[in-house]
């Protein structure tokens, strides 16, 4: 072989050689995520056209359309298939085969769209406003896009009418934004020939007549024969953490019928960064007393017992005797409390006399009623002078029966004693012969007449009275438990802050609600419970909250407010609250949830470096963003997911797919959030 053929041969082989890796490159990089530019225009005139959708074929997923200049930016795998169309092109597909940057030449088709004939000419549009975001602050979304108008499409005497849409997927709820109406010059005119119209005024105009914009000079595009508008609105959204897109309507009609229609998607989501700030409030109870029900006096029937001993045969107690001193001191007491009971009054007294068995019967109970006579005596001397009118008296004698001797007996375990007793009970009726029985038992004297007939000796009276007072917590909650809506705030009050179960006193705070609806303290301390158990209800303290409102009534209903997402509301009600050390971060939250960075960044920026981040994505720092969340902990699933807006921001779609992925494998629920996420959903079409 000489070296020609030698030299030949090497060549084939290294040539071979290097296919082979260059196929095993494009394959191992095949999966890879790119970023992919390109520019778009028109095969017959070379010029850019705008508007153009431009779909991933393979996962039928729509991804950009083209701008003003014709120009767009997708994120896709190195081996995707794009489609390119739009109305008056024909539509076509290209192999994306790894490369960064492609350019597109589209077919034009005839298009005739009524009275607007438009023959091998390319229709640049379909009154295709920019795509944009929508970006949302407090509960507030803003759309900001602008309309380019192609001459082709538009003749004098017709108007165009786009009107953007606000989609909640959530809830199947579509919301209409204010329409922009463009008028050609002389359809504008004849408007008051045609209608009877007063376009100068706006009650017997056209409806439309606020929103018109009549074509002008102005209104041409720079450099260009087309005409554009721009469109800005903003829209109150109540739940602002559910699915959303903005479409776009639009029509060009003349003064007889509607000449051409169509729908578009102009957002695919909410550009909302600070959906993933991190704050958590501790709620407060009602503490100004100004504010919590007074304690109310209730007339309650009460009564009090006292048990006198009284000596053998006498119907005079011997107050020196330790029961006796006892019984008085208790006496005075309860006479004390009723005399400085304001509205107190005596209803009646019953007095129940007793002697013991010892003796005859008659004799014993002349005994008992003298004594009885004795302790009434006593107890009107001690009654308040003018409360005992109109009182009622009661009076009950008996003689004690030896039975009871025998049942205390028995209790002090001496069950013999108390059986001889019961027999003696049993073979005699007559008391009196009772009697004698028993004082022949040995251990009579020594046992039964020093230690069990004194206790039968006594005056036992029941004093029956009303008082005014504050009911006690066992007496509340027996009202409550048969029949709660007797009970007063006070009392509801009282009842509820004593319950330690965060259920029942949720419960019992909702049933005092229900019966006073204007129970300020049973509302805010509901409030503060739900929150405690994260089932904030901003409901609850609507009516209180405001400029009159103790903090914490306000406080409280900022932390229900931004828990559900009503930032709008949430600062309407922060402006009551004075910013000290306790509130000022939580000032500061609601600041920024509402859309004021500047003043607050460093408030948030100290809570935790993940805030500072989501606060610099706020503020559109994101290069700031990104190196930061590089000093978030790999192990949070959230912190990949910040980075992938980071990198996607700033022009990194392969390493932000990476990330994003990574924050699904860690939780799979951050795939529902990208889904409406206009910061990365574009990066779902690389997960086909």
């Amino acid at each position: 072989m000489n070296n020609q053929d030698f030299l030949s041969k090497t060549l084939r082989t290294t040539s071979i050689i290097i296919l082979l890796f260059s196929l095993l490159s494009v394959n191992a990089s095949a999966q890879d995520v790119i970023r992919v530019t390109g520019l778009v225009v028109a095969k017959s005139d070379n010029k850019p056209c705008i508007g153009v959708n431009v779909t991933d074929a393979k996962a039928r997923r729509a991804l950009a359309t083209t701008d003003l200049d014709g120009r767009f930016a997708v994120n896709v795998r190195s081996n995707a298939r794009l489609r390119f169309s739009m109305v008056g092109m024909k539509t076509k597909e290209v192999d994306v085969k790894g490369k960064t940057r492609l350019h597109i030449v589209l077919d034009e088709e005839n298009i005739s769209l009524s009275e607007v004939t438009i023959s091998q000419k390319r229709i640049t549009d379909k009154i295709m406003p920019e795509p944009t975001d929508i970006e949302v602050h407090g509960n507030y979304f803003y759309v900001k896009t602008r309309v380019r108008v192609p001459k082709e499409m538009f003749s004098h005497n017709t108007r165009l009418v786009v009107q953007p849409i606000l989609n909640n997927a959530t809830r199947n709820e579509k919301t209409l934004m204010k329409p922009m109406v463009y008028d050609a010059g002389v359809y504008n005119k004849t408007q008051d020939r045609l209608y009877n119209f007063d376009m100068n005024n706006e009650d017997k105009g056209d409806p439309l007549a606020k929103y018109i914009t009549v074509k002008s000079k102005g209104t041409r595009e720079k450099g260009r024969s087309n005409d554009i508008i721009g469109y800005s609105d903003s829209i109150y959204v109540e739940h602002i953490k559910d699915d959303f897109s903005c479409d776009v309507y639009m029509a060009i009609e003349n003064y007889n019928r509607i000449l051409y229609r169509d729908t578009t998607v102009i957002a695919r989501g909410t550009v909302n960064p600070l959906r993933f700030l991190d704050y958590s409030f501790a709620s407060k109870q009602l503490s100004d007393s100004a504010f919590l029900p007074k304690p109310e006096a209730q007339l309650r029937d009460s009564k009090g017992e006292v048990n006198l001993k009284f000596p053998v045969g006498k119907a005079v107690f011997d107050s020196s005797d330790p029961q006796n001193a006892e019984e008085i001191e208790k006496l005075s007491a309860q006479i004390e409390t009723i005399s400085q009971s304001k509205g107190a009054t005596l209803n009646s007294l019953e007095l129940r006399g007793q002697s013991s068995p010892e003796g005859k019967y008659r004799q014993n109970l002349t005994l008992a009623k003298e004594r009885m006579d004795y302790a009434l005596g006593f107890l009107k001397k001690a009654l308040p002078r003018g409360m005992t009118n109109g009182m009622e008296f009661k009076s009950h004698a008996n003689v004690a029966p030896w039975k009871e001797v025998a049942d205390m007996m028995r209790r002090d375990s001496l069950t013999d004693q108390a059986a001889s007793i019961e027999r003696i009970i049993d073979r005699q009726k007559n008391i009196d012969m009772q009697g004698q029985a028993v004082r022949k038992l040995p251990y009579y004297k020594k046992l039964i007449a020093k230690n069990y007939l004194p206790h039968l000796r006594r005056v036992e009276y029941t004093l029956h009275y009303n008082i005014y007072r504050t009911l006690t917590a066992d007496e509340i909650n027996e009202l409550y438990q048969q029949d709660y809506k007797q009970l007063s705030k006070f009392e509801f009050f009282k009842l509820y802050r004593s319950e330690t179960d965060s259920l029942k006193r949720q419960t019992i705070m909702r049933q005092a609600l229900e019966m006073y609806p204007s129970f300020m303290a049973a509302a805010n301390d509901l409030s503060a419970s739900l929150i405690s158990s994260r089932k904030a209800d901003p409901s609850l303290l609507r009516p209180f909250a405001g400029e009159k409102a103790p903090q914490e009534v306000n406080i409280n209903q900022v932390i229900a407010l931004l828990n559900e997402g009503l930032f709008t509301e949430s600062d309407s009600v922060a402006r009551f609250i004075t910013d000290n050390d306790a509130t000022h971060t939580m000032l500061a939250v609601n600041a920024v949830l509402n859309g004021r960075f500047d003043d607050n960044y460093a408030t948030i920026a100290k809570t935790s470096t993940r805030n500072e981040v989501v606060m610099l994505l706020a503020m559109k720092r994101n290069d700031e963003a990104l190196k930061l969340s590089k000093q978030l902990p790999d192990e949070d699933a959230t912190t990949h997911y910040l980075r992938a807006i980071c990198l996607n921001r700033t022009n990194d779609p392969a390493e932000a797919y990476k990330e994003l992925k990574k924050s699904f494998d860690m939780d799979p629920s951050l795939k529902e959030t990208a889904k409406v996420d206009g910061d990365v959903n574009d990066l779902l079409s690389m997960d086909k």
